[in-house]
């Protein structure tokens, strides 16, 4: 068989869907199926493909009979209950500072139309890779899996920079976690003097780290520390590496007490069973340790791949129970069904008190198809444009209102 998935098989699973192949006359892409949904019952820990295939039917009834099964535990909430992966061991890297044409760039929503409401966010990638194992990211697949790429002279790029017209909210973790390296490579630094240089530009550090040495910088407040949260189990399962939850939530607590402006993004939300347990549980620990005045932004959003992306979690077949989802194509990448998403953002935000609601933080979906916004918020943008002026307006004021306050 020559998909490329078929060789990362074991051996006893390819033996098994070569005779199967050889035994019932499968197209090629019925076959490709197979082999993906082979490759992803090895990642669940669920036994081996030979488990899910009735081969007392035949032809189009088997074939079908196995789409069905594959269905049926798709479509069920994730259960991790009898899931132990592995411990992942921290890589040793070694530090590389290279050279770089382009600093900036642009958020993954699609490009053409607006398929996702989009809030038109650039990118600054000062360091490429990243020391966490999360199981649903692809970072470390783009990069040398031993190398930490930080870009050289940085203070006196940044300096020389010139922005694009418009830009006035960059984020720095599209390529590495913005702050599990610190300052250890004066990064930050040289991020704070930019944002001296642009104070009405909000830089956000999206972080899943505990660091939190970096205070003694005593960053500009256009400098917005933000962390990445998640369910326990979806920390303890999947998010290897990371910091556990209430380590994020005392960071945060550091960073707001120093005087910042700080942000939580609840993504990627998973449809697991207990997720209204643990998610709401994880807002009512919110609402109890933060004002609504401490966050600048809150965000909403979950899984979501591309067809590289998923291949290549196939291909490491690292155990992992992220792909065991109702797999829907939805603005050219591969997502929970509509109705999935939500009820996951609807319960979330419901779960806010009204005094969350009265404008700060500022509630968003990222990447998110548009007509999810009013069933989960009670109003919408008519288009990026709309959604865009509104997150400047809101941040900006913040900002505008915490500068105020500590002159």
């Amino acid at each position: 068989m020559d998909h490329p998935l078929f060789s990362s098989l074991p051996s006893e699973d390819q033996a098994y869907l070569a005779g199967l192949f050889g035994r019932h006359h499968f197209s090629y892409q019925e076959q490709r199926q197979i082999i993906e949904n082979a490759c992803d019952v090895r990642m669940w820990d669920k036994g081996s493909i030979s488990e899910w295939i009735d081969e007392e039917k035949s032809g189009r009834e088997l074939f079908s009979n196995h789409l069905k099964q594959m269905k049926a535990e798709r479509e069920k909430p994730t259960d991790y209950a009898d899931f132990m992966p592995e411990e992942r061991m921290p890589d040793k890297y070694k530090s590389l500072f290279v050279s770089s044409d382009t600093l900036m760039g642009r958020c993954p929503c699609p490009v053409e139309g607006e398929k996702t409401r989009c809030c038109n966010l650039k990118t600054l990638d000062v360091v490429q890779q990243c020391a966490f194992g999360c199981s649903y990211c692809s970072i470390q697949s783009f990069y040398n899996s031993h190398e930490i790429r930080v870009v050289e002279n940085l203070g006196q790029r940044l300096s020389s920079l010139e922005l694009e017209e418009g830009t006035w909210h960059i984020g720095t973790g599209q390529s590495s976690d913005s702050l599990l390296w610190g300052n250890d490579y004066g990064t930050l630094n040289a991020l704070s003097a930019f944002a001296r240089k642009h104070p009405n530009l909000i830089i956000e550090l999206k972080t899943k780290s505990k660091r939190t040495d970096y205070l003694d910088l005593n960053l500009p407040l256009n400098m917005v520390p933000t962390w990445s949260l998640n369910a326990e189990t979806i920390i303890a399962k999947e998010e290897h590496l990371t910091a556990t939850l209430d380590q994020r939530l005392e960071a945060a607590q550091r960073a707001r007490d120093k005087g910042l402006l700080i942000g939580f993004h609840l993504h990627p939300m998973v449809h697991f069973s207990g997720w209204e347990d643990e998610y709401g549980s994880l807002i009512d620990t919110i609402v109890s340790r933060f004002e609504p005045e401490d966050l600048m932004m809150f965000s909403l959003g979950t899984l979501t791949f591309t067809k590289a992306v998923l291949r290549e979690l196939r291909s490491s077949q690292r155990k992992t129970r992220i792909l065991d989802m109702d797999l829907t194509l939805t603005a050219g990448k591969y997502s929970y069904p509509l109705e999935t998403k939500q009820k996951l953002f609807g319960f979330a935000y419901d779960r806010f008190p009204a005094s969350w609601k009265q404008g700060s933080p500022f509630f968003y979906l990222c990447m998110e198809d548009p007509s999810l916004w009013e069933p989960t918020f009670g109003y919408s943008y008519p288009n990026d444009r709309a959604f865009e002026a509104a997150m400047r307006q809101s941040y900006l004021s913040e900002l505008n209102k915490r500068e105020h306050n500590q002159e």
